[in-house]
């Protein structure tokens, strides 16, 4: 629309007295502030998803206080979960079986009231999960105190409760060996839960949220699912949990995943989603910046031939001519870096800021995307402004 506004308000008469000197795009302060613009968009982008990319990577990878690796999430269905426990632990290459409600880091808990004796007014508010007494073992987790439920101790377990570092300090108990022994009263049923020990805070909560009071309680009505851990190769454990499955559960479709990928199918699902649209965004601006750009070059290669052809004439370097063209370019590329960069770290810090657990927007992110903005824009200006060396002064010269 620009150039058809600009050709629709030629005056004829104006146009045939100089019709050697007619400029088609004389607005040249208006192209350069578009440009800038342009170029500053694409760099908000640019570190934008850059950002959002290491997030991702700090969400999936981070050392979260239990372990993932080597790792299976059967879903519980219509099975029963106890045979199905109790027949993989029968093979060679399972190392640990474990029954739970719920994985950590989906966001996703039982919650309840508790308090330490009747006297008190209020109810405090605490997740929980429901696990068996594998759980420990299975999620690599460490005591600080006290023991962790017990086969031998059967169906007495659910009078029993495990917290957290937090839960000790919601509490108000001194530590967590002063914690072993006490009591919590649950408002789900009123029922008194012994506390026999309290466990190494771990992310059981969604990672970008602050860690919460937690306990892990004995339920097997509750569990959900089996986390089973493996030695050896992923593809022959899952082929031995099939195998398992089909006897127990013959026709009942198979719902297993990796526990790897189970934790990070939201991470993918929210930031995996948001770095494939904004960077499909940040290629279009740039894109769309480079066009922009690759016009303003040829237009001022093919109008300055003639000054291009005296000055190699009267002896210009060719290094010197690329840089008298490209001078102009290269200060607009700049310019946007300088109102870019503020403006992308301050926007990228404020939602960052919003996680308990975030990257930050260090010198390593700002230099990565300084490159890829500055590979783009010089290799745009660079194919146009490189023609000056094979401009030929007699040919643009044989008519003047």
């Amino acid at each position: 629309l620009f150039p058809a506004g600009v050709l629709s308000g030629f005056q004829p008469i104006q146009v045939l007295k100089s019709l050697g000197n007619t400029r088609v795009m004389s607005k040249v302060g208006l192209r350069k502030a578009l440009l800038v613009v342009q170029f500053s968009l694409s760099m908000i982008f640019i570190l934008t998803v850059i950002v959002l990319y290491n997030q991702l990577n700090l969400f999936l990878h981070n050392d979260n206080g239990f372990t993932v690796e080597n790792k299976i999430v059967i879903h519980k269905g219509n099975t029963v979960l106890e045979t199905l426990k109790t027949e993989l632990e029968k093979q060679s290459n399972i190392t640990s079986v474990s029954a739970a409600s719920h994985i950590p880091m989906v966001g996703i808990n039982f919650g309840s009231g508790f308090k330490k004796s009747a006297d008190d007014k209020e109810w405090k508010s605490l997740s929980y999960f429901a696990v068996d007494e594998d759980y420990i073992k299975n999620m690599g987790l460490t005591l600080q105190a006290g023991t962790f439920f017990t086969e031998e101790a059967g169906a007495s377990n659910k009078n029993l409760i495990v917290l957290n570092e937090e839960a000790v300090r919601l509490y108000q108990f001194e530590n967590a060996l002063d914690a072993v022994g006490k009591t919590l009263i649950i408002q789900e049923d009123s029922t008194q839960r012994q506390i026999i020990g309290v466990v190494t805070n771990y992310q059981h909560e969604l990672f970008g949220e602050r860690l919460e009071p937690m306990a892990l309680v004995y339920n097997p009505e509750k569990y959900t699912l089996l986390q089973v851990e493996y030695n050896g190769d992923f593809n022959e454990a899952s082929k031995t949990i099939e195998r398992i499955w089909a006897g127990v559960n013959p026709g009942v479709k198979l719902d297993m995943r990796a526990f790897e990928v189970e934790l990070g199918r939201m991470y993918e699902i929210v930031f995996g989603t948001l770095v494939k649209v904004l960077g499909f965004i940040a290629f279009l601006a740039i894109t769309i910046s480079c066009l922009g750009l690759l016009g303003m070059a040829t237009y001022t290669i093919e109008s300055r031939k003639k000054e291009i052809a005296m000055r190699k004439i009267l002896g210009s370097s060719n290094k010197a001519l690329i840089y008298i063209l490209s001078r102009g370019y290269v200060t607009i590329l700049l310019l946007s870096l300088v109102i870019a960069l503020p403006v992308a770290y301050y926007m990228n810090m404020f939602w960052l800021e919003t996680l308990a657990n975030h990257v930050s927007v260090d010198l390593l992110t700002v230099s990565a995307g300084i490159f890829i903005l500055a590979f783009f824009g010089l290799f745009t200006i660079g194919s146009q402004t490189i023609q000056a060396i094979f401009i030929n002064p007699v040919e643009n010269l044989k008519n003047d």
